[in-house]
C-alpha cells in the first residue's frame, strides 16, 4: 500500500458533538470564575462574602501544605468511603430482597418511604449521643442518608425486566438464580449504578452534616471552624476541596459504568 493509498481517519459526527459541548462547559467555567475574580475585585461585592477567585485558590495551597490538613481530610475521606459501600451494600441488599418478594415489599415498603420522608439531620444529635463524637456516628450518618437511591434504584431496575425475558428463561428451563444472574441483574445494572452514583454524593453531605454537629476533625469541622473566625477564604477552600472528593469519586463511578456495562447502547452513555 502506497502512502496515498492508506486510509484518512474520519471525525465521526458524534466526536465533534462531544468536543463541541466540551468547549461550552470550559466556555462557561472561564466566564464563572473571571466573574468571581472580578466581582469582590470592582467592588461589587464585599471581599468578606466572596473571596476572589485567586485569594481561595490561595487559601487552598497554604492549607494543603500544612500538616494538620491532610489529617483532617483523611479522617472525612474515610467517613465517605466507609458510610457510601455500607450505604450501598445495605441498598442493593434491600433493594434485591424487597424487588424478589413482593409480600415483604408490600409489608416493608411504606416504613422505609417513611423513614426516607424524615429529614435526615434531625438524626444527627442522636447518632452524636448514641455513637460519641468520633467517626462512627458520621459514618452511620453517611449511610442513612446514602442506602435509599441504591436501595429504589435496585427495586425499580429488577421489577423493570420485560416479560418476555422472564417467559424465555422459563421456557429454556432455568433456574430463578440463572433468571437473576443471566436477565434480571444484567438488565437492571444501568439503573442501579445510577443509583450507586447519587449514593456517593450523598454519602459526602452525611458525612459533612455529622461534623457540623459535632466533631473535632474533619472537613466539616473546618468549614465551622473558619466560618466562625470569618476566613471566608479558606471556607471556600475546603469547599473546594468536598467539590473535589464528590466529583472525582463520581467520575470514577462513570468510568466503572462505561467500563462494566458495556452491553449498554452507545446512544444512551
Amino acid at each position: 500500500m502506497t502512502h496515498t493509498d492508506q486510509a484518512v481517519p474520519v471525525r465521526r459526527p458524534a466526536d465533534a458533538g462531544k468536543m463541541k459541548y466540551r468547549l461550552y462547559s470550559i466556555g462557561i467555567a472561564v466566564a464563572v470564575l473571571a466573574a468571581w475574580e472580578l466581582a469582590p475585585r470592582l467592588g461589587l461585592v464585599s471581599p468578606i462574602i466572596l473571596p476572589a477567585f485567586s485569594a481561595v485558590m490561595s487559601a487552598l495551597f497554604s492549607l494543603v501544605t500544612t500538616g494538620f490538613f491532610m489529617r483532617h481530610f483523611q479522617v472525612t475521606l474515610s467517613e465517605i468511603l466507609i458510610g457510601f459501600f455500607l450505604g450501598t451494600f445495605i441498598g442493593l441488599g434491600l433493594g434485591t430482597a424487597l424487588a424478589i418478594w413482593p409480600a415483604a415489599k408490600k409489608i416493608t415498603y411504606p416504613f422505609i418511604v417513611g423513614f426516607q420522608a424524615i429529614p435526615k439531620i434531625v438524626f444527627a444529635p442522636l447518632f452524636i449521643a448514641w455513637f460519641g463524637f468520633g467517626q462512627s456516628s458520621k459514618v452511620v450518618m453517611a449511610v442513612v442518608i446514602s442506602f435509599f437511591p441504591v436501595l429504589l434504584n435496585t427495586m425499580v431496575g429488577l421489577e423493570s425486566v420485560p416479560d418476555d425475558a422472564r417467559k424465555l428463561m422459563r421456557s429454556l428451563k432455568a433456574t430463578p438464580m440463572q433468571t437473576f444472574r443471566k436477565v434480571s441483574l444484567p438488565h437492571a445494572l444501568p439503573v442501579i449504578f445510577a443509583g450507586v452514583k447519587a449514593a456517593l454524593t450523598f454519602a459526602v453531605i452525611g458525612a459533612i452534616v455529622g461534623e457540623f454537629v459535632g466533631a473535632s476533625e474533619g472537613l466539616g469541622y473546618l468549614v465551622d471552624l473558619y466560618n466562625h473566625q470569618l476566613r471566608i477564604d479558606r471556607v471556600f477552600a475546603v469547599v473546594v476541596v468536598l467539590a473535589g472528593i464528590g466529583a472525582g469519586g463520581y467520575f470514577v463511578l462513570e468510568w466503572l459504568d462505561r467500563r462494566l456495562i458495556f452491553w449498554r447502547s452507545s446512544d444512551t452513555q
